[in-house]
């Protein structure tokens, strides 16, 4: 991502971001004890779903954007 920012592509390395944050917060599971000391996987609240969501969207959108300025060169 450096390199994408210190070549002048912040438009290639804002795709990247927003694509890895959004699979990184859609597969994240924790963990947790219950009251008999059972370990369960935590469900995954609907506003971290929902966001992994747009940030995989917004990623596409970018890509999209990237290709259309490409073209315009």
């Amino acid at each position: 991502m450096v390199t994408l920012l210190l070549t002048r592509q912040p438009l290639t390395a804002a795709v990247w971001l927003s694509f890895g944050n959004g699979l990184i917060l859609s597969d994240l599971r924790f963990t947790g004890t219950d009251e008999r000391g059972n370990e369960y996987i935590k469900p995954v609240p609907p506003a971290r779903f929902y966001t992994a969501i747009f940030l995989v969207v917004l990623a596409v959108l970018l890509l999209g954007l990237q290709v259309y300025l490409d073209f315009q060169k």
